[in-house]
């Protein structure tokens, strides 16, 4: 049986086969085999047996042919299978055997059986002759069908016709692409005088005269190529078919490589009288060189036809081609295929799944139409998808969907179409996937269906489908360099690379083979900008596969230094660094002269390895192994007498790297280097945001490491600290959302750090604020997640500023107490929680279970509370006793009391231990603005998570159910 299946995302419509019961346990048999046969140890001789789970257990006839079918399909199949599909286990009646190796003994099995119908195509090891042998005599007797395409004939044909004039009931016939013959035919037409259908497509025959013995019962004949080059070849050819007047199905295809003259029997054939029960004619090539005309009268004086095959037409003139799709309008009850039209095209893909030619000639047919013109408009495919999603909600039929809306049926079946013949391309680039010139046409069709808007518009399912068939592609053909630009291309777009579910790993793997192995420029520009897209999506544990083969960052590494250095900074850079290190660049293509270009294929490049060295320390520790910290460093001072947007852009994505790079803990030692550091100093102060901001990031992460790293590398710790501070207080927020982030794990460990200070937390707290309030949908969970940093913005809320400000020397602050006050609404829904200035966010409750669990029993106990709520009321808050110069360390370790987050209903004051005196000057007028602004950007993350909370409550009430 069959199903409308709606997409989910698209509300497209495909009619699927919905698997029985049968097919599912044989996928599953197939997929599982090895647990359900086992090698017989002690049999005589090991053989595989089934797994039955009892005693006398059979499998019927059906299923057990499906299940070596698929095994041949799967190329799974081994030989000593077969055994398994003997008598004492199965039964078979017409069983199939394509494409594999097996041997005479092995076929024994079959005499046991009364076969109907055998299919034994393309055997290696086996031929005919000894096939036959094979067989016992019930089989012989009843054998009814019989395919033998592509066997093994051998030179001596006699004993082949001997062996086939066994069969005396065999009424259908396949022996297309092997050595037969004009004399084998003709002995074989006397000893199987019952043949009612025969296929001698693509043999050695080139007379079918002897098909005249079978004039009055042959029904079907398929001769697809064959050798009929001379006029008078095919001329005797159609006076035979002519004379075959019981026929139903006709099949005369050829090549269509080359226009013939006009064969003379042509008007007999197009006359009523002649082969009137014919309802299938194919004459794709047209070999007979029928005209329009001849085409138009055949079809109107045969009144049963059910199917023309009228593709690949010689003659490529625009009138016949239009008018063949003509004829397709004109009797839309007959099945055409042809080389205009979405419907013909569909035809031809659909009925020609094993003729190569007719694919690939529908293939460029499907292409051209495509890239001449927009194959479908995409509003019509996107309204198409809409009404669809409505059939599935509001419950009509498709075919009621023009009438409800007033649409045409025309219209319609267009975009339906459209997605059919994309599906059908798929289909066919997946069973001929080891075909080269295939898969080539194959890819560039891929490409023009999915351009522009239509991707956007295609049925997710559709789109996913098309993009494992293109990296599929690739895998199979990793040598042919147009075939891979094609797939490039097809990848190469945001709406495919977001919208598409598949495995980014897989891609980015494949799209940096080919790029290490071509230095092609297409290649290049589109390979480096599906990496830079697939590698901020990609799984971190992915992203170190990735980064385990240093080839990978080498190669866009190559990349930025073609772009941007000459041979002589190459040569420079190698004579002052470790030459092994960076032996690589020998194979960059650098200029000896001219300036530095920054077209799509740097700014894709440095995005990249931007987006690969995320949140991932092994992806870090790869670029620092091979030299790209030096690499960037001479980059970024070629940069400095560049135009102003082009320098910028390669700060911005250099300094975003490197940010990368100090955030782990292993490498960003290295950054404390003078080219990099005097770098960092300057541009903290940039005009440019988004350069103050991640160079900020990288100072903020080395001011982390301690004082005598610092030293050592004759750095001034101090002088970075205040113009970081200054820095940020200076920031004006920019409307759009400047970076993305994975985690808020780089934010967390700065204010964990122990050396960490306030104009570092001002950096963390600044940099949450500005993704947070951009798109709160997505970073306020993952805030919710980050308990040491949700205390952390109540402590700076409920702290003066003088307590926030930290000194430049390393001080210990005083003890503070963390207030909380509630507020009681009546309800355990409408209670709230007070921090300072905000409202605690629902979320954040678990922060002080103890407390809260303490306060809504005190309101519900009779008589007067245990506890009063009160402004002043407190609940003590751990602070480390080293606290003076910098702010608490709120890790998640053991505090020294009882903390408040624990179970105990009580609340017990922590007692902070003897703090060592120490000496303060006060802060500092820039200390206190940046506290002041510190807490403000607090208060202001706090409400944004209040906001999106309220929102979904909302959205809950609203999508409740009445």
């Amino acid at each position: 049986m069959s199903f409308r299946c709606n997409s989910s995302e698209t509300g497209s419509h495909y009619s699927y086969s919905v698997p029985s019961l049968e097919d599912i346990s044989v996928r599953w048999i197939v997929k599982n085999f090895y647990s359900v046969v086992t090698k017989c140890s002690d049999c005589t001789e090991p053989k595989y047996v089934w797994r039955f789970p009892y005693p006398d257990c059979r499998i019927v006839a059906r299923p057990a042919e499906k299940i070596l079918l698929k095994l041949c399909k799967r190329q799974v199949f081994k030989e000593e299978f077969l055994n398994l599909f003997s008598m004492k286990y199965v039964d078979l009646v017409s069983p199939v055997l394509r494409d594999v190796v097996v041997s005479p003994q092995y076929l024994r099995i079959l005499r046991d059986f009364k076969l109907y119908n055998l299919t034994a195509t393309s055997l290696k090891e086996t031929n005919l002759n000894s096939l036959i042998s094979c067989l016992g005599e019930n089989t012989t007797e009843n054998l009814v069908s019989l395919n033998l395409t592509n066997m093994a004939i051998e030179e001596n044909k006699l004993p082949v016709i001997i062996s086939l004039g066994r069969l005396k009931n065999l009424q259908v016939l396949n022996v297309s692409r092997t050595k037969f013959t004009s004399e084998c035919l003709q002995n074989l037409v006397k000893l199987l005088p019952r043949l009612r259908f025969l296929n001698i497509s693509r043999t050695n025959i080139n007379n079918i005269s002897a098909l005249l013995e079978l004039k009055s019962t042959l029904t079907g004949l398929i001769m697809h190529k064959l050798n009929l080059d001379s006029p008078q070849l095919l001329s005797r050819a159609l006076s035979t078919i002519l004379e075959l007047s019981e026929l139903r199905v006709l099949d005369v295809s050829s090549a269509g490589d080359k226009d013939r003259p006009r064969c003379s029997y042509v008007d007999r054939l197009c006359q009523r009288e002649c082969l009137p029960h014919l309802t299938h004619f194919d004459i794709c090539g047209n070999q007979f060189s029928l005209r329009l005309t001849d085409v138009k009268n055949f079809i109107k004086n045969h009144p049963n036809l059910e199917f023309v095959g009228l593709a690949v037409w010689p003659s490529r003139q625009y009138h016949e081609l239009q008018g063949i799709y003509q004829l397709s309008l004109d009797y839309p009850h007959i099945a055409m295929t042809g080389d205009r039209g979405e419907k013909l095209l569909l035809a031809t893909l659909t009925r020609n799944k094993d003729r190569r030619i007719y694919l690939q000639s529908a293939f460029h047919n499907i292409f051209e139409e495509t890239a001449s013109r927009d194959w479908l408009n995409p509003d019509l495919l996107a309204f198409f998808r809409v009404i669809l999603l409505a059939s599935s909600i509001i419950g009509f039929t498709a075919g009621d969907i023009p009438i409800f809306l007033g649409l045409t049926i025309i219209s319609l079946s267009a975009a339906s179409e459209y997605f059919l013949l994309f599906q059908a391309v798929l289909r066919v680039m997946r069973l001929h996937m080891n075909r080269q010139e295939m898969i080539l046409a194959g890819t560039a069709v891929v490409y023009n269906l999915t351009r522009g808007e239509q991707s956007a518009q295609l049925p997710l399912d559709l789109l996913n489908r098309a993009v494992s068939t293109t990296l599929t592609s690739i895998e199979h053909h990793q040598e042919q360099v147009q075939l891979l630009k094609n797939c490039f291309l097809t990848l190469c777009s945001d709406n495919v690379l977001h919208r598409a579910k598949f495995s980014c790993k897989r891609c980015c793997e494949l799209v940096f083979k080919i790029l290490i192995r071509f230095n092609d420029i297409h290649i290049k520009r589109m390979g480096v900008a599906i990496i830079s897209i697939l590698a901020a999506e990609i799984l971190t544990s992915d992203l170190k596969e990735i980064s385990s083969d240093s080839r990978r960052l080498q190669r866009l590494l190559i990349y930025v230094v073609e772009k941007c250095l000459l041979q002589g900074d190459v040569e420079a850079l190698m004579s002052e660094n470790d030459n092994r290190m960076l032996s690589y660049l020998h194979q960059a293509d650098v200029s000896l002269q001219g300036s530095p270009i920054y077209d799509t294929t740097l700014r894709f490049t440095l995005s990249a390895l931007w987006n690969l060295t995320d949140e991932c320390p092994e992806a870090c520790q790869t670029f620092v192994n091979v030299g790209g910290l030096v690499i960037y460093a001479k980059v970024l001072k070629k940069m400095a007498s560049e135009e102003e947007d082009f320098k910028n852009h390669v700060y911005t994505k250099c300094l975003g790297l490197l940010n990368n790079v100090a955030e782990v803990p292993s490498t960003k030692q290295t950054l404390l280097m003078e080219p990099l550091m005097a770098f960092f100093n300057k541009m903290l102060s940039h005009s440019s945001i988004q350069i103050s901001y991640f160079a900020a990031g990288i100072v903020s992460h080395l001011a982390c490491l301690p004082d005598d790293v610092w030293i050592s590398a004759k750095q001034y710790k101090a002088d970075f600290i205040r113009v970081l501070g200054e820095a940020v207080c200076k920031w004006t927020p920019p409307q759009n959302e400047m970076v993305a982030y994975r985690s808020f794990q780089p934010f967390q460990s700065l204010i964990l750090d122990p050396n960490s200070r306030l104009e570092i937390h001002l950096w963390a707290v600044w940099a949450i604020h500005h993704i947070l309030t951009k798109k709160n949908s997505r970073y306020v969970p993952i805030l919710r997640e980050c308990l040491s940093l949700q205390r952390f913005l109540l402590y700076v809320v409920s702290t003066d500023v003088a307590t926030l400000c930290a000194s430049s020397a390393p001080m210990q602050f005083p003890h503070q107490n963390f207030p909380i006050n509630a507020v009681a609404a009546g309800d355990s829904e409408s209670d709230v929680l007070h921090c300072g200035p905000v409202i605690v966010p629902e979320s954040w409750r678990k922060l002080c279970p103890s407390y809260y669990n303490f306060f809504r029993a005190s309101i519900q106990k009779k008589g007067s509370p245990v506890y009063y709520p009160h402004q002043s009321a407190t609940l003590p808050f751990v602070a480390p006793s080293d606290s003076v110069a910098r702010l608490p360390a709120f890790d998640e370790g053991q505090s020294m009391g009882q903390s408040p987050m624990s179970s105990n209903p009580f609340l017990t004051t922590i007692i902070p231990s003897p703090m060592e005196e120490t000496i303060s000057l006060g802060p500092t007028e820039s200390q206190l603005t940046c506290a002041r602004l510190l807490q403000r950007l607090a208060v202001e993350i706090i409400e944004a998570v209040l906001v999106f909370e309220a929102e979904n409550r909302t959205t809950a009430l609203i999508s409740a159910p009445t």
